[in-house]
């Protein structure tokens, strides 16, 4: 064991400890490694004292000793029990797994005083223990199939579990969830729904045949398919996990005796332990570390195996083990076999998923931009210094605010629970030139850790819709009213806290009082982080508003009402509407009087990250350059004039292309994701004629090939072209509320394809609703069913369009009620919906049931009733000029030019 393995192993056992409230002080060490420089210097660089024993004299640290000892003779006894009665199934290079299930027993049994356990004793935290969640090592484990598991159908003769091995608690789950390892694929995956056989009963009497005694050896690279032991390790894995057995007879001789020094007992820590570092020093990667592993041996049927795109970020991410301690078996377990890779179902599943997230931009956004981080990776970053002047006045804020006092840990109530801090941090940029303005740093209470029921019930917290913030702006064009800004300075700690709750103080962060061991903060008022502080911080100012007479609306719940005066609010940002600017200017200072700390900002210059500009004409201009120059920056294109005229090549469907070179960071300079993210953002925001080719990139971001980081390239050689579009608002007071819905039908459509793959099968929605000739919403999306006629597909997606139309039929109804001038063509606020498809249109227009049409599910009649009343008025738009047409296909130039000209405006 070298010194740098021993500081990894210290690092560890010291976030181990700090994850259960433990700061350690001091060691006491046996000689030999202990004694090295390294670890001294290391030690002393965090404040901590050393003991050694004697020479020779390992009596002297015979608790250490012991509990090596025990722990190595339960592993081997597990081992070699279920090798006694599995013999065709167990193999030498799972003692891994039977040493930290012997770990796991070791910490957790309650064999102390008080039926207590080491780790209750060690953490000062009750624990419990429960019987019926530990199960025999090695025990052939029934796991339900995962489509059952899911919710789905298998034939019916169909196997409802497979088998499998129990390989031991997960660390990284709830404690009822076991590692089993699957005998047909070699992989090991979290499972809980399963049926264990402790007594090995249901392998006793079978023949080798049957329980494929090689198979899993052989396709995890343990042995070769003549059935010999493999003598290496794939590349990137280093063998202190991993002990691939070298002769054939299956001797025991591999097992680690009691005199071993290279293993890790805390190698079951949560990879949260990453999340929190204390200090940079922790966080740096060893120079030794090797490279992230791209290939993960070779499956019996002479297939090269590559670790999936998740998987591989996941090891470049995971700082806690490294890429080189990174165990086997565990990164084996992300690994796609054949089969997998090929599971169509499931990554349509995925898509449909990613698609409803894509629907909240903004925090899409967050998900995959590289400006917000966690401090240890704030640390590594050449600004750092800026990051740690950032944490400084954080704190001091927090400490001048009084938004929390510092306890004695003893004083906690017995029934509460302590929970850990996280830092967030986040470079901020201005809108319209991409320059870093701020660094910012928010301490945040780690939500992950609250328990439902104990420290939290509900969390829903409503955000303005993007639909009212661009009928706002379109309403002041039209009838010449003012705007004015406001932000809510810290705006979540400004409500009280819900209920008690205590947190562990911040890393890195020591009082003249004592250590995060010995006391905690009462919080004492709603800090970011809690999975209710958003809905605590919005009850806060919605009480607040009503105290001086506004009220919310029916239909948004963060559009509020008081006279001629309206606000509608995001989180904490804030716009104010009105026809006299010196009302707006009482509503502030009332706000103000009320308690509420907020800052004045003028004219509307940006929100949420787009940039507003009035122009002379009276038009408003809502763009993102800053973004767009930021793509382009990213994906090396600064310097090329080459450009494009469509954001997608009209001749070619993207698929999953699962034959192809996976998209590799390195070759094309970017990220696939980070750019994703972008670039859905700046399409939801402001570039609605880029929506569909950014929602079919978007499809492969779990498994990229190189065709897409290609489809990439040419969206983005597009956006060169065309960097200062945005929505240029320019309204029309002769026109009302109009949307156009189209669908395209199975135009995903693959022969090749469509026996494995339903998303071939499903049509693409599309619609974009106007009022007053501006667009204020646009969707693009795959339909999630699969419709058996254009009539169907066309249906449906007006049918999804009308979902987002009757929200804003709503609002303007009530604004109008209130005395707030709103468009109308016709005594009552209503919707032209323009189809180019007579059968959709006599569907909508006529409640018959047809033979074809008659399976199509209730939820898509639920407009017809407006339909009925005259409210929502269908009518029929050539094919022309169905605007839609350019969210549902790659459409040639001249088409596609004069669709966004119709929607953006230019």
């Amino acid at each position: 064991m070298s010194s740098e393995q021993t500081i990894d192993a210290k690092q560890a056992f010291e976030r181990f400890a700090n994850d259960h409230g433990v700061k350690i002080k001091h060691y006491h060490c046996d000689n030999g490694r202990f004694a090295d420089n390294a670890f001294k210097l290391h030690c002393d660089a965090n404040n901590q004292s050393i003991s050694y024993c004697g020479v020779n004299a390992h009596f002297q640290n015979g608790i250490a000793e012991r509990a090596i000892r025990d722990i190595t003779e339960q592993t081997r006894t597990m081992l070699l029990h279920a090798k006694a009665r599995w013999p065709a199934a167990i193999h030498l290079c799972l003692w891994p797994y039977a040493m930290r299930t012997a770990i796991h027993v070791y910490n957790t049994a309650p064999v102390l005083e008080e039926c207590t356990s080491r780790i209750e004793k060690f953490s000062g935290v009750k624990v419990g223990f429960r019987m019926k969640d530990n199960h025999a090592f090695g025990c052939p484990v029934f796991a339900l199939q995962n489509d059952l598991a899911a919710g789905n159908k298998i034939p019916k003769w169909s196997p409802r579990a497979r088998l499998g091995v129990n390989l031991g608690p997960s660390p990284n789950h709830a404690r009822n969830v076991n590692l089993v390892l699957n005998l047909q694929t070699g992989l090991c995956s979290p499972q809980f729904h399963c049926r264990f056989d402790d007594f090995f009963e249901t392998v006793r009497h079978s023949s080798d045949d049957l329980m494929t005694s090689a198979d899993w050896k052989q396709l995890a690279g343990f042995a070769k398919s003549d059935g010999t032991s493999v003598s290496n390790v794939p590349p990137g894995v280093t063998q202190q996990y991993v002990r691939p057995v070298g002769t054939t007879n299956n001797d025991f001789s591999d097992v680690p005796s009691n005199d071993q020094d290279d293993i890790s007992f805390f190698n079951d820590l949560s990879d949260d332990a990453s999340i929190t570092d204390s200090s940079p020093q922790d966080a740096q990667v060893s120079d030794g570390a090797s490279a992230n592993p791209t290939s993960a041996g070779v499956s019996s049927r002479g297939r090269q195996r590559k670790l999936s795109r998740a998987m591989q970020e996941s090891i470049a991410s995971r700082d806690f083990f490294g890429n080189k301690d990174m165990h086997y078996m565990e990164a084996f377990s992300a690994i796609t076999t054949e089969e997998a890779e090929f599971n169509y179902a499931r990554e349509h599943d995925q898509h449909l998923s990613l698609q409803e997230r894509m629907r909240h931009p903004i925090a899409f956004h967050a998900e995959m931009m590289g400006d917000i981080m966690y401090f240890h990776q704030a640390m590594r970053q050449a600004d750092a210094d800026e990051f740690v002047k950032a944490v400084v006045k954080e704190v001091n804020g927090h400490i001048k605010q009084k938004h929390w006092k510092l306890i004695p840990r003893s004083e906690v109530p017995e029934d509460s629970e302590v929970i850990p801090s996280v830092w967030s941090m986040r470079r901020k940029r201005d809108i319209t030139t991409n320059a870093i303005t701020k660094y910012k740093s928010r301490l945040n209470l780690h939500g992950g850790k609250q328990t439902f029921g104990v420290n939290y019930f509900e969390t829903y917290a409503p955000v303005v819709t993007w639909f009212a913030i661009r009928l706002m702006l379109i309403a002041a064009l039209l009838f010449t009213l003012f705007l004015r800004q406001i932000d809510f300075v810290q705006a979540y700690p400004q409500a009280p806290i819900e209920q008690d709750m205590f947190m562990e103080l911040p890393q890195g962060i020591e009082t003249v009082h004592g250590s995060s061991r010995d006391h905690v903060l009462q919080l004492l008022s709603n800090i970011y982080g809690q999975k209710q502080a958003g809905r605590v911080w919005n009850s806060y100012l919605v009480n607040k508003l009503e105290e001086i007479g506004f009220k919310p609306s029916l239909v948004d719940d963060c559009v509020f009402y008081r006279d001629n005066v309206i606000f509608i609010v995001y989180v904490d940002d804030g716009i104010f509407i009105c026809p006299e600017d010196d009302k707006i200017s009482q509503a502030i200072s009332d706000i103000k009087n009320v308690g509420l700390d907020i800052e004045d900002q003028g004219n509307p210059a940006d929100y949420v990250g787009v940039n507003i500009k009035r122009q002379k004409d009276g038009t408003i201009e809502l763009t993102q350059r800053a973004l767009t120059d930021q793509i382009i920056e990213d994906c090396g294109l600064n310097d090329t004039s080459y450009t494009k005229p469509v954001p997608a090549k009209v001749s070619l469907h993207l698929h999953a292309f699962k034959d192809s070179v996976p998209f590799s960071e390195k070759e094309f300079g970017f990220s696939y994701r980070s750019a994703t993210g972008k670039l859905n953002y700046l399409s939801q925001t402001s570039r609605p004629d880029i929506m569909y080719a950014t929602h079919q990139i978007a499809k492969y971001s779990s498994d990229p090939r190189r065709e897409h980081g290609e489809a990439i390239i040419y969206l983005v050689r597009y956006l060169k072209k065309t960097r200062d579009l945005g929505l240029k608002f320019k309204p029309d007071s002769t026109c009302g509320f109009e949307c156009y819905c189209d669908a395209d039908f199975s135009g995903n459509w693959l022969k090749f394809l469509a026996h494995l793959d339903p998303g071939t099968a499903k049509s693409r929605s599309g619609w974009v609703v106007f009022y007053a000739k501006c667009p204020i919403i646009w969707a693009s999306k795959l339909q999630t069913q699969v419709a058996l006629s254009t009539t169907e597909a066309e249906y449906i997606a007006m049918s999804s369009a009308l979902c987002d139309v009757i929200p804003v039929m709503e609002l303007l109804k009530e604004m109008r009620e209130l005395g707030h001038p709103v468009i109308c063509t016709e005594p009552t606020v209503y919707c032209k919906v323009f189809e180019d498809n007579s059968g959709a249109l006599e569907l909508a227009r006529l409640p018959k049931l047809r033979p074809r049409t008659k399976h199509i599910n209730v939820c898509y009649h639920h407009f017809r009733e407006h339909v009925r009343n005259g409210l929502i008025k269908i009518l029929h738009v050539s094919t022309e000029d169905q605007t839609a047409d350019v969210l549902t296909k790659p459409l040639a130039q001249n088409i596609f030019t004069k669709h966004r000209v119709a929607i953006c405006g230019a």
